[in-house]
């Protein structure tokens, strides 16, 4: 499935206006089956949608357990994913609790913000420089081939403090997150020393994924929201945003970053 669209639009430029051909990303939904159940269905950029099905239903905590994965199915042509799972013992009680969040594609989410079951304080021990952080924001812009063609995406990067191991993009940002955290749990990658970058703004739904994930730093170009820093004080994390051109913010957990 093409993730890129051609279409020809109409350019003002210099004071004429031109015909051009123009690149555009795909959206199309995602409609996640869990045991046999329609459950939801999220709108994203059509790659990677068993990491993203995955991702979505373990930072939902519908699935916790790798070994209890008995099946994925996708079809990508009617954007369609089968998930089979041992155990489904909160679905009902998270159908009662959904929410949209300000993730791009209108995101959903099914829990409460501080839901004990879900989320603990980081207890890891990763540290980093502020120099390997721009260094790392640096190569995430380079591997951003989708946003450079196109201007419409998210980018999100799983990291360990030297390099980049996973790149995601998506439209919706949550959906980058979710991927990231699909393909981790899918192969049993551990995440307490990693650390996550983001090219979007950390919002509070964003922390919550990152700390559901298990990692203690999130990091962005941009800007966190003041929810995000609370929820980021409550559950130990580091935040770090605006890296950009030799100058970064550390908002919480001063203490990781290494000058």
């Amino acid at each position: 499935m093409e993730i890129v669209k051609k279409r020809n639009i109409i350019r003002y430029f210099d004071g004429r206006l031109e015909e051009k051909e123009d690149l555009l990303v795909d959206e199309a939904p995602l409609t996640i089956y869990f045991n046999g159940e329609e459950l939801v269905t999220l709108l994203c950029t059509p790659e990677y949608q068993d990491e993203l099905a995955v991702g979505f239903l373990a930072a939902e905590g519908l699935i916790n357990r790798r070994e209890k994965l008995e099946k994925i199915t996708v079809d990508r042509e009617q954007g369609l994913v089968y998930v089979e799972y041992k155990g489904n013992a909160r679905r009902g009680e998270l159908f009662l609790k959904r929410y949209i969040t300000t993730g791009c594609g209108k995101g959903t989410t099914f829990y409460n913000a501080l839901d004990p079951v879900a989320l603990k304080p980081y207890r890891g021990n990763v540290q980093v420089s502020a120099e390997k952080l721009f260094g790392l924001m640096k190569e995430m812009q380079r591997r951003s081939e989708l946003y450079l063609t196109t201007g419409g995406v998210h980018s999100a990067a799983l990291c360990d403090t030297e390099k980049i191991l996973l790149f995601r993009e998506d439209v919706g940002r949550h959906n980058a997150a979710d991927k990231i955290m699909g393909h981790a749990f899918l192969n049993g990658i551990n995440l307490d020393d990693k650390i996550f970058l983001t090219s979007g703004r950390i919002s509070s739904e964003i922390i919550l994924k990152v700390a559901k994930m298990g990692i203690g730093m999130i990091v962005s170009r941009s800007a966190p929201t003041e929810l995000a820093l609370k929820h980021a004080e409550e559950l130990n994390l580091t935040v770090v945003g605006f890296v950009r051109a030799g100058r970064l913010n550390i908002y919480t957990g001063r203490e990781r970053i290494l000058l």
